[in-house]
């Protein structure tokens, strides 16, 4: 296609031959407007994308995790990270799903979600407490650390936030002669509390932290786990757990999103739920509307 026409479309014509161009190659949702008619498309490089799309079971595949089906092939697991962003007052029914599961799953996840963003609060108020560090690897670092980034703009706190991945100790190490065992809150991102990067991290950190003075361990380390007797045994009393249908790469919308929280506060983390909430449905019902042509 794109030999045949793509490589030769000139917008300039493309835009004299249709008035309709702008309009017809533009697509807009919850908080996001996509204007694709400066780019080189053209009604059969559109079709031939339907075309894909019906040919890789798209509508099937959105219904099926919308359904809790396992999805997540690697693990065998439901990928259920849309009840994370759903509101108390959502009254969501999603087809094949027993209503009484999707009201017990969202009942824990918003407890979880009022006790890690009153934290969250409590960290934001503390003046003492002028850096925080997110120890964790994969999604429990890189969706936190690229929202936090993104959100700057928004952030109402002061404090400065750091993230730490690698095992080299080296990054770890780079960050520490910056810090102050009295204004430094360490946040160990592990669901299992076992995982060896993080917890080698973890160790690092806390060993800094005693070799410095530093005596209370409960007030200055918090664990987003849900191994709480491993959290406890580390010298961590604050832990908030999430579920095994959190996948990696879905988990900020969890407690591994108290980094985000803690920098654009309790609001904006449920204002950015929101958002997501929003895409969620726009995606589950406003596509269902193009099933037809996909099928």
């Amino acid at each position: 296609a794109y030999q045949a026409t793509g490589q030769a479309l000139d917008i300039r014509d493309a835009f004299k031959a249709d008035a309709q161009r702008f309009s017809r190659f533009s697509q807009e949702a919850p908080y996001v407007f996509a204007d694709l008619s400066k780019n080189r498309i053209d009604a059969s490089t559109e079709a031939l994308l339907m075309d894909l799309a019906r040919q890789s079971g798209l509508p099937e595949h959105r219904d099926a995790m919308f359904a809790g089906q396992k999805i997540n092939n690697t693990e065998q697991r439901e990928v259920w990270h849309v009840l994370l962003r759903n509101p108390p007052s959502a009254q969501v029914e999603y087809a094949g799903t027993a209503p009484e599961f999707i009201a017990g799953e969202q009942a824990k996840v918003h407890a979880t979600l009022d006790a890690m963003l009153a934290y969250a609060e409590q960290v934001r108020a503390d003046a003492a407490i002028t850096d925080v560090v997110n120890i964790g690897i994969g999604g429990s670092d890189l969706g936190p650390q690229m929202a936090v980034l993104a959100l700057d703009a928004f952030a109402t706190t002061g404090k400065r936030m750091h993230f730490v991945s690698n095992v080299d100790g080296h990054e770890l190490a780079a960050k520490l002669p910056h810090l102050k065992v009295e204004s430094t809150l360490f946040l160990i991102a592990s669901k299992t509390f076992t995982t060896i990067e993080t917890m080698t991290n973890a160790q690092s950190a806390k060993a800094w932290f005693v070799e410095h003075g530093g005596t209370d361990t409960a007030r200055h380390f918090a664990a987003l786990t849900t191994n709480v007797a491993a959290a406890n045994a580390f010298g961590i009393t604050t832990t908030f757990g999430f579920w095994d249908w959190v996948g990696g790469r879905y988990s900020m919308w969890s407690a591994i999103g108290l980094p985000i929280a803690i920098a654009v506060g309790a609001q904006g983390f449920r204002d950015f739920l929101a958002g997501a909430h929003a895409m969620d449905e726009h995606f589950r019902t406003r596509s269902e509307e193009h099933t037809s042509e996909l099928q």
